[in-house]
């Protein structure tokens, strides 16, 4: 499974999903808050502690470059009130797997995880997003938590757009598409803003740029069938590379 002692490699093909933690509600409303988060693998001091603090105040989080030791829950899962689920994309030789993850207030109904089609170069590895879909206002709520390939061609970063595009199209109901699309440059941020416009889908519209990153946008959120009602980047967090984005939606019909 693993090739270097100590660097993530691919897990199996079918990706793993992990539930954790227990949902506490019922339903959401009649508000829904979220955050949206590179973790950086939980590498910085202080990560754990700042997400608590952040999913104590949401009904969904979508957190990529989330990490799981052997595959267990963390005290925080069974703590937060939130039903997690994890997509292991990618592990190492000492059981330390990586993925997108979402957390929320109400269980979900659907999980999927869904990887690129094609593989980063070098340590060949593939991107994995997590679908996951919830009730929500007599209909289902789709949420896409999305960490987009890197380091390849755009013609290949278009054919993992056009994965996240299908079930958008598909699903009839309320959408949020949200995580880290690793827009790094202008062929790529106009691409991608071109397939959510075409799927119906607006943008958030905070910004949060960063000096290690080119001082290009890499984090975005996108949605459909809702009323944005704030949202901000929670630019005070400096546990990871990635800011938080945090974004707050009505029913649309409200």
């Amino acid at each position: 499974m693993f090739r270097f002692r100590g660097q993530f490699q691919p897990l199996a093909e079918i990706t793993s999903l992990k539930r954790l933690g227990t949902a506490t509600a019922t339903t959401y409303g009649p508000t829904l808050s979220m955050i949206s988060w590179n973790m950086f693998k939980a590498r910085r001091a202080g990560c754990m502690p700042d997400l608590a603090t952040m999913a104590g105040g949401v009904e969904l989080a979508c957190l990529q470059e989330a990490v799981l030791q052997g595959g267990l829950a963390h005290p925080f899962h069974t703590l937060s009130g939130l039903e997690w689920i994890m997509a292991e994309n990618l592990g190492d030789a000492q059981a330390l797997t990586t993925g997108p993850k979402t957390g929320s207030r109400v269980a979900s109904l659907r999980a999927e995880a869904i990887r690129s089609l094609h593989r980063e170069p070098f340590i060949n590895t593939p991107k994995t997003f997590l679908l996951t879909t919830y009730p929500f206002c007599g209909t289902e709520l789709l949420v896409l938590n999305v960490h987009a390939i890197n380091l390849v061609s755009t013609s290949k970063f278009a054919h993992q757009v056009e994965q996240m595009t299908a079930p958008v199209a598909a699903h009839g109901g309320p959408c949020i598409v949200a995580g880290d699309f690793n827009t790094w440059n202008t062929a790529r941020w106009h691409l991608l803003l071109k397939a959510m416009s075409d799927a119906g889908l607006h943008r958030v519209p905070v910004a949060a740029p960063q000096f290690r990153h080119f001082n290009q946008v890499l984090d975005h959120v996108f949605y459909r069938g809702l009323k944005l009602l704030n949202a901000r980047p929670l630019s005070h967090i400096k546990s990871s590379d990635h800011v938080p984005l945090w974004a707050e939606f009505a029913p649309e019909s409200t």
